[in-house]
């Protein structure tokens, strides 16, 4: 059936990975805020692939809500002090003084189509194509 798709993915993941120590810190905190907003939205993590989440939602509107609500959460984690020195965490503010960034950047892209379901006779995990 037709089903909305988010994918994320943690901008500069591989260079924060070699150059940042706190990354696995971040990472969880990520992690953990992406799983509360799947729940939140009636989402299916179908898979994390590194950094990045495959995620299926019922429709469209729940994948964007989703993907909104992220943008808008990571500005309030609470992320260790050190990333917010770096360029790929700076705090951002627009002209106003208004919070525009802060912490890591995820982008996050949305796709609605038909979907193919196969379910791992294994794992009994639902998977998408």
């Amino acid at each position: 059936g037709v089903l909305a798709f988010a994918f994320t993915d943690i901008q500069n993941s591989t260079h924060l990975w070699e150059t940042f120590p706190l990354m696995a810190d971040c990472l969880e905190l990520h992690n953990d805020l992406v799983r509360s907003l799947i729940l939140r939205h009636e989402g299916y993590e179908v898979k994390t692939i590194g950094d990045s989440f495959f995620v299926a939602f019922p429709d469209c509107g729940r994948a964007v809500r989703f993907a909104v609500e992220l943008q808008v959460e990571l500005m309030h984690v609470s992320w260790p002090e050190p990333l917010l020195s770096l360029p790929d965490g700076l705090e951002v503010t627009g002209a106003s003084g208004e919070l525009l960034w802060k912490g890591l950047r995820v982008r996050v892209g949305v796709h609605v189509g038909e979907a193919k379901l196969d379910v791992n006779s294994q794992t009994l995990r639902a998977d998408y194509f």
